[in-house]
């Protein structure tokens, strides 16, 4: 599928309708800033329209976080745990056995044993028990004499489960973000901004953010303030971590987050950050979280049980420490080797069974596919076809997968349409979980292409990336470097920055790591300045790559540190030849 370079339209909105040219913005700001057009530009396509919108995006602050009031149902849960403080209940946390999930349960336990409330933490098994709230969790509530249940990233759509705990007088909290159906679970508060009767302001937190909102408002009641800074870095972790627009008020929680995991780590992410990095790590970034923590918290989850990720997050002993982080390493390598060969079956699958259909989604289905990684293989299909990606795998006879969006195709509408062929589904516009038949695959997969060619407009169907700047290499320098470092967290809603360069020099000392990346120097003549670059490895670039060699590439820039010095890397995203 042939790629399409474009430069990225300049057009913003300042959020109250009124339209403002990036002319305007660029003379109003120019004096105030000392910010090169290049970088007010990609301040520009962030929605960035005046010197205070400049401000709020380089100098979040927790003082700009909305009441917490605010949420539907808040009154009636912070009233309920402030009861289970001063009476000294148990308390049963239940938390997906994603990222999310496992850092929302993890800072609800902390929060609460910071008041001597003991909690059990269910988290529930991925293949015996699926998503959402377990009924075994409710049963052993029982047994145990629990009469509160918190959930955490899960319960929107658990309808028969609170019933079922409300039978057996358990009071239930939900925690939740996803999209809800028309009916709303009859628990003692839900709290999701997604609610339609909910006035909150802001609607895209996770579910460890909505869980955040309501121990910001417990804080609130007993004048407690000071104690919520303790759980940002799991915050940052879980908003970073689940596909959440990084804008507005998570914005807030996730650079605040990063900034208490660089400079007072807790003991778990510092011994695991020491063991991956090996003494040579700088700081806490979007890329270390989705790229190194993420995957080794999920992967226990995945490929096991995800009570260990909590476990890990909540242990302080160094030497278990080491024994838990190892643990996790190790996991994660199973789990690489199994998305990397699954990822291969699936390619496979689609470009001989599917691609010359001119597909507008992928719908993929193999019943022995792993059902811990194929979240993971959807995403690395949208990032390869830039096409809507599901992929499935069967479990006790259904088949049950994730979806995944390429950003410009709400994947929970969709599936809304398509629910005449579904068991259940959940999730949001970026990702989402569903079940099916078998025999319905099918007939699900051509409703939900025809939906898709209604929704994507025919400019997004090609494997087309839009570039924000072009630039040379000698714009790159030490100002820009640091200032782009500012730019961070980054997610949907504020994108890594794609630069595009022209008439660059391929230089010696070549580096191929077959199935991972090729390394290699590039050169600006025009400056005789170069940077290191990282091409993903592909067998085609393979006689492409020589050193003479003039090309055009669109990149993003990882700046890393020595001695506090910036030194830039170039992240290839596609690469022409002249």
């Amino acid at each position: 599928m042939k790629k399409i370079w474009k430069l990225k339209e300049l057009n913003s909105n300042n959020g109250i309708g009124k339209q403002i040219d990036f002319s305007t913005f660029y003379e109003d700001v120019k004096d105030k800033v000392k910010l090169s057009e290049s970088l007010l530009r990609l301040l520009y396509l962030r929605g960035i329209t005046s010197h205070l919108d400049i401000i709020k995006f380089f100098k979040p602050q927790l003082e700009r976080l909305y009441d917490p009031f605010l949420m539907k149902d808040m009154d009636k849960a912070c009233n309920r745990v402030l009861k289970a403080i001063s009476d000294k209940e148990d308390v049963m946390i239940t938390g997906d056995y994603d990222v999310d999930g496992t850092c929302g349960a993890s800072m609800l336990h902390l929060f609460l044993k910071e008041f001597a409330v003991d909690t059990e933490i269910y988290i529930p098994d991925r293949e015996s028990e699926g998503y959402g709230i377990s009924t075994n969790s409710i049963n052993l509530a029982k047994e145990k004499g629990i009469k509160l249940i918190i959930s955490v990233d899960f319960g929107i759509t658990a309808i028969d489960k609170i019933d079922f705990a409300n039978s057996l007088g358990i009071d239930f909290i939900i925690c939740d973000h996803h999209q809800p159906r028309e009916k709303i679970p009859d628990a003692l508060a839900v709290l999701n901004p997604m609610r339609n009767d909910c006035p909150y302001p802001f609607k895209h937190l996770c579910g460890s953010g909505v869980a955040f909102k309501l121990i910001q408002a417990i804080c609130r009641k007993l004048n407690r303030n000071e104690i919520i800074t303790k759980y940002l870095d799991l915050v940052a972790i879980a908003t970073a971590s689940d596909i959440s627009p990084v804008i507005d008020e998570n914005r807030i929680l996730i650079s605040t987050g990063f900034d208490l995991m660089n400079n007072s780590p807790r003991p778990s992410i510092k011994t695991l950050m020491s063991k991956i990095y090996a003494g040579s790590f700088n700081k806490i970034n979007t890329s270390n979280i989705i790229y190194t923590i993420a995957p080794r918290l999920n992967a226990v989850g995945r490929l096991g049980d995800a009570k260990r990720a909590v476990e890990f997050l909540l242990c302080e002993d160094k030497e278990q420490l080491n024994l838990l982080s190892s643990e996790l390493d190790d996991t994660n390598t199973d789990r690489r080797e199994m998305d990397q060969e699954i990822t291969r079956q699936a390619i496979e699958m689609f470009e001989q069974k599917y691609s010359n259909d001119n597909p507008h989604c992928i719908v993929l289905h193999k019943d022995d596919w792993h059902p811990g990684v194929i979240g993971i293989v959807a995403a690395r299909l949208v990032e390869k076809y830039n096409l809507p990606s599901i992929v499935l795998s069967t479990i006790n006879g259904i088949a049950k997968g994730s979806a995944r969006s390429n950003g410009n195709f709400n994947i929970y509408d969709a599936l809304k349409l398509c629910e005449d062929y579904l068991i259940q589904f959940g999730g949001h516009f970026y990702a989402a979980g569903l079940e099916m038949k078998v025999e319905n695959i099918d007939k699900f997969r051509e409703k939900f292409n025809k939906i898709a060619s209604e929704k994507l407009e025919p400019d997004k169907l090609s494997s087309e990336f839009e570039y924000e700047v072009e630039i040379k290499f000698q714009d790159i320098d030490t100002i820009f470097m640091n200032v782009l470092e500012y730019f961070e967290p980054y997610g949907p809603g504020n994108p890594v920055p794609i630069f595009m360069s022209k008439n660059l020099v391929i230089g010696d000392g070549i580096k191929h790591f077959k199935n991972y990346c090729i390394i290699f120097r590039l050169t600006d003549p025009a400056s005789d300045i170069s940077f290191e670059a990282n091409l993903p490895y592909e067998e085609k670039f393979l006689d492409s790559i020589k050193p003479g060699v003039s090309c055009d590439v669109c990149y993003t820039v990882d700046v890393n540190r020595w001695n506090n010095y910036p030194i830039g890397k170039l992240r290839i995203k596609d690469i022409k030849f002249n």
